[in-house]
């Protein structure tokens, strides 16, 4: 009887141990540690556009050129094509509002039109793709390029922003914007869907001025495109192979500062918005980004100023102390559900672009990511992991 009941209670304090070790989604935390780097032998400073998973090649623009003058490279920095596309045979024009690779082409959409490129960046195609573009950019687009793989095995780009200013702006706009246009790049077909919730806080009658613009992320090995937009609280994951039906809504919750400003959804106009986006994207926090892989992805999310800090007419100093009291974080999303807590991002620039499985590229101004000066370019890849 004393050895039975010896087991048992030693059988107790396992379980209670393995009790104490297995921690909830909620409370895992997760790190990202530096692991390796993109070393580039270019002697201006370039942008990273996009990153080719198969072929392990990565879009390359100049910083500062007027010329857009394009690099394809591999995973060594070497450059395997470049051109000038701002004029001549190849050319574009000056603004881009997104780029990337669609399989073994290029997809550059301009304003009013989309071109695709071979890898050597001769241009193969164009088609006319009218759109509201809000930021008009030369030679670099705020978003990445997503694209998505259909059970038919085609591969189609998310080629939208919906960021364009309405003039007037329908009391219904939130009930009628389409989150996703589906672009097949071989005919320039576009196929349209995705619909904010009934309950969503854009569609309770209020307006948030100039954060209403969505950020997207999906790849080939996705099941489902994500969508979120700036001022929101839910991140959508459509089925584009099911009418764009709305598989998973994730909740995610806004860190503050974030001040954001809304009005009657009556009173929105370009008059409004000129009014308050400033305030807006100055004050409130928003979800402006997604990195990921297949359907494993992090959600950027940069808060408000802290509002001590906040002047009405601010010095250069002054305005710099106000930006820099900004603070980034990134929530971990996997298997239609968050994971762990937000990430603090406490590092110089962005992660642009995943370059595998958990693994992001920093991107940034070459002077802030390092330490001392170096005689090449070189931007450092992060590894997520989970602490402990």
């Amino acid at each position: 009887m004393k050895v039975s009941i010896f087991s048992i209670v030693t059988l107790l304090f396992i379980f209670s141990c393995n009790e104490r070790t297995v921690k909830s989604d909620e409370s895992r935390e997760f790190e990202l540690v530096k692991v390796d780097s993109l070393i580039l032998d270019i002697l201006e400073p370039v942008r990273v556009l996009d990153y080719h998973h198969e072929k392990e090649l990565y879009l390359l623009v100049k910083q500062v050129s007027m010329d857009g003058h394009y690099f394809v490279v591999n995973s060594s920095g070497k450059i395997l094509a470049e051109n000038k596309l701002s004029e001549g045979q190849d050319a574009f024009g000056l603004v881009l509002v997104r780029a990337g690779f669609v399989e073994d082409e290029i997809l550059f959409i301009s304003e009013g039109e989309a071109f695709v490129y071979d890898l050597n960046l001769k241009q193969k195609r164009r088609f006319p793709f009218v759109q509201g573009v809000r930021a008009r950019l030369v030679h670099f687009s705020l978003d990445n390029l997503s694209t998505f793989m259909s059970t038919d095995g085609k591969l189609s780009a998310v080629a939208n922003l919906n960021d364009g200013y309405l003039q007037p702006y329908p009391v219904d706009y939130y009930d009628t914007l389409n989150l996703v246009h589906l672009m097949d790049i071989q005919t320039g077909q576009v196929k349209k869907g995705g619909k904010l919730d009934e309950n969503s806080k854009f569609r309770s009658g209020q307006f948030y001025p100039s954060m209403d613009k969505p950020v997207f992320f999906s790849d080939s090995k996705s099941r489902y495109i994500s969508t979120i937009l700036y001022g929101d609280t839910t991140l959508y994951q459509l089925d584009p192979n099911d009418g764009f039906k709305t598989v998973n809504q994730i909740k995610l919750g806004r860190i503050k500062p974030d001040q954001l400003i809304d009005i009657p959804m009556t009173d929105a106009s370009y008059t409004t918005v000129k009014e308050y986006r400033t305030q807006n994207h100055t004050m409130g926090g928003a979800f402006d980004e997604i990195v990921g892989y297949g359907d494993e992805m992090l959600v950027g999310y940069r808060t408000g100023a802290d509002p001590t800090l906040h002047f009405e007419n601010p010095t250069i100093e002054q305005g710099e102390t106000e930006a820099a009291s900004k603070k980034r974080f990134f929530y971990y999303i996997k298997d239609g559900k968050q994971l762990g807590k937000p990430i603090q991002w406490t590092l110089p620039g962005r992660l642009k672009l995943n370059v595998g499985p958990r693994r992001y590229l920093q991107t940034g101004d070459q002077a802030e990511l390092h330490d001392y000066e170096k005689d090449y370019q070189c931007n450092y890849i992060f590894e997520l992991r989970e602490k402990g």
